[in-house]
């Protein structure tokens, strides 16, 4: 099957829910992104919003953080968990990662061997009775022991255990105080029938499998170069992936795309593969961890965007800013921006416009109207600061 690149954008901007002719609201919206997509990647810090909550807000009507919250602390229908790298997924996928957690509890292990604090592996049992007897809790609530072996990792012993615990599946994030996880027991935190349920897979092979089909619709669109949309523990090589690929066509699961200008074959789930979808252009912010943009070179390739997550860059290295989120119009990125903290204003630090952006007042003030939602989701009392137009290239009115 061929394609434009135009057609490949509006497929991945529709599949992503990024305009508003595929609209999702409130919680079922939110269960039903995460489902299509598998998961949604974690991080901790916040400076608009974490991760998690900016792909959520640029999909889901009116999003507020509770929603994210409620699905994974209260009724648990999501969960904390190892997929692509820290991440968020569906309760109801756990069975699926039992190697994972058994390769990343190894991973752990090996951790603390090389850091000489292999030690804090003799409280396990301390701290699954403590659990037991009086609920959840943070590692400091048992206890505060130093850690030796430098500066690296966790500093507390019972936090090096825990951690391990958690890796392995025997504990589970209760709820969070800000970014510091307060850990249960597994058994007390998902329904008995999702932990009872057998090994899903016999083999790792098996999983793999599994996991090629699942990533794929992790992002809509995948090809078989290294990248980001192909992290993850367990996650095959390029050589063991192609021959999975071709199974999984020769199947009929997975459809081969072919964009046009560009040599690499592209892989979509079957029944995803639908290219006549139009477009509306909506202003959209999106995280800089977003599902549409996990594989950089491929979204180079399809978008003409180029982007780099600048946070682990120096100072004087960085081309653009500290925390620098891509705005999207349509099915095309125009402009990147670097948020500036306030407790009062949604307030930009700067503004950077792609180079062949015609920067017209009705795209000002579309851009405007989604600062002004933003400014809702981020619960700015005093919504969006008048400086913004300046910082766009316009007057202020």
């Amino acid at each position: 099957m061929k394609v434009s690149i135009e057609e490949a954008r509006q497929f991945l901007v529709c599949y992503h829910h990024l305009d508003s002719s595929h609209p999702l609201s409130g919680f079922d919206g939110v269960m039903e992104y995460v489902k299509k997509v598998g998961c949604i990647q974690y991080d901790p810090l916040n400076i608009v919003g974490r991760n998690a909550d900016l792909v959520l807000q640029s999909r889901i009507s009116d999003y507020k953080p509770h929603l994210l919250t409620h699905l994974l602390y209260e009724t648990r229908s999501l969960v904390d968990a190892w997929d692509k790298v820290m991440s968020i997924y569906a309760t109801e996928d756990w069975p699926y990662f039992h190697l994972v957690r058994e390769k990343q509890s190894k991973d752990v292990i090996s951790v603390l061997q090389r850091r000489n604090q292999a030690d804090s592996m003799e409280h396990i049992e301390t701290i699954m009775s403590s659990l037991k007897e009086r609920g959840a809790m943070q590692p400091k609530q048992i206890g505060v022991v130093a850690l030796k072996g430098g500066s690296w990792g966790h500093r507390n012993v019972y936090s090096a255990t825990m951690d391990y615990l958690f890796h392995a599946g025997k504990l589970g994030v209760f709820t969070k105080m800000n970014v510091n996880k307060v850990y249960d027991l597994i058994e007390n935190l998902l329904p008995q029938h999702i932990l009872d349920r057998p090994a899903t897979f016999e083999s790792e092979a098996d999983f793999q499998k599994w996991y090629v089909y699942r990533r794929i619709g992790s992002v809509g669109m995948l090809w078989n170069r290294n990248g980001g949309g192909w992290l993850g523990t367990l996650m095959p090589d390029k050589k063991t992936r192609g021959r999975i690929l071709d199974e999984l066509v020769d199947e009929g699961s997975v459809k081969e795309i072919e964009i046009e200008g560009i040599a690499d074959k592209f892989y979509t789930k079957s029944k995803d593969a639908v290219f006549d979808e139009k477009t509306q252009e909506d202003v959209k912010f999106i995280a800089p961890l977003d599902n549409l943009i996990w594989d950089r070179d491929m979204t180079a390739r399809i978008f003409g965007f180029e982007y780099t997550w600048e946070v682990y860059v120096p100072v004087a290295k960085r081309k653009y800013g500290y925390y620098v989120l891509p705005v999207m119009y349509g099915n095309r990125f125009i402009a990147r921006f670097e948020p500036e903290k306030s407790a009062t204003h949604m307030c930009v630090k700067n503004w950077w416009w792609e180079k062949d952006v015609a920067v017209t007042d009705e795209l000002i003030e579309s851009v405007m109207q989604s600062m002004v939602k933003f400014a809702k989701f981020l619960n700015k009392p005093q919504g969006v600061h008048k400086n913004i137009r300046k910082k766009l290239g316009r007057k202020e009115r």
